[in-house]
This record gives structure tokens, sequence and C-alpha cells, in this order.
């Protein structure tokens, strides 16, 4: 969408208009819908998740300030919903990947490539990572936000992000090895 026909949009939004805002919900679903499943992975759990995103979207559209992209603010609050459905439902969290026999296909909006043990071993351990560090790759490696804009999301330097993906690597190189 070109950036000024956006911020037209999120200006009506920000004014009540809620057909702008149902505008900006359509446009930017999918990309919600498909970082809360990289999180959670789970069908249910990220429909879940989407849904409590654009609730709080509603609430908070006001907040936004312009001072970085829609899609980094928007980036921001659905990391902060992910986490706190999967605390608030961590006995109930329902994670679909791929049967280690490959009997059993994931449930993704899209599942192609991820459809083998290789994948499934990833995902698996990259759901085991610390939040900080999870974050940093799903943004960077299943998103492909560069350093920068990853920093600007999480609210931290690009070094930190750098220095979050290095320890990330390395403890996934352990588990995987």
């Amino acid at each position: 969408m070109d950036p000024k026909a956006e911020l037209k949009l999120i200006t009506a939004a920000q004014g009540g208009n809620q057909n702008a805002f149902a505008e900006l919900a359509d446009r930017h679903y999918m990309t919600v819908y498909r970082f809360a499943f990289k999180w959670c992975r789970s069908k249910e759990d990220a429909e879940d998740i989407t849904q409590e995103v654009f609730v709080k979207l509603a609430g908070k559209i006001h907040l936004f300030d312009q001072r970085s992209r829609f899609t980094s603010w928007l980036y921001r609050l659905t990391i902060n919903c992910a986490k706190d459905y999967v605390r608030r439902n961590r006995k109930h969290t329902r994670h679909e990947y791929l049967d280690p026999t490959g009997n059993h296909s994931i449930a993704a909006p899209n599942p192609g490539p991820e459809n083998n043990i290789i994948a499934w071993g990833i995902h698996k351990a990259i759901d085991e990572l610390p939040v900080k560090l999870k974050e940093a790759m799903l943004l960077v490696y299943a998103e492909g936000k560069d350093h920068k804009e990853a920093a600007v999301i999480l609210g931290c330097a690009e070094s930190t992000i750098s220095w979050r993906i290095f320890k990330a690597k390395r403890k996934l190189r352990k588990v995987l090895s």
C-alpha cells in the first residue's frame, strides 16, 4: 500500500472512522495471523491471538504516533499479545508440528517446505529459546526483517538484535547437533 494512502487510512481510523479501521484490519490481517502462527504453531491459537491483536488495536490505534512504520508498531503489538496469550494459556497451548514420523501435516496457512522433519526440529528448537532470542529470530528469519527494523519493532539497539541472533544461533546449533 502507498505510505501516504496508509497514513490517511490510519489517521481516519484514529479519528473514529470504522470503515477505515476495517480496511486497515483487512490489509494487515494475514501478516498478523502468519506471525502469530509462527509464534505459537497452532492454527486455533493464532486465530485467537490475531483476534486479540485487532481488538487491542481498536482501543490503542490513537497511540500510534508515526515515529515508526505502522507495520513495525503492529508487529510489537502482535508480539505482546502472543506472549500474553501463551503465558495465560500455557497449559492449553497447542503446537501443531509435523509429526517426526511424517504422518501429520503442519496446520499452517501455507505449509509448503515446512512439511519435513528438519523443519519440525528447527521450529521446536526455536520455540524453546528464551523469549528475546525467539522474537529476534522470528522477525529476522521468519519475517525477513533486517536487524535495523527488528530493533525498531523490539525497541532496542540494532547491535542488540545482532547479539540476540548470535546467541540464538549458538543455542540452536547445540540443540540441533
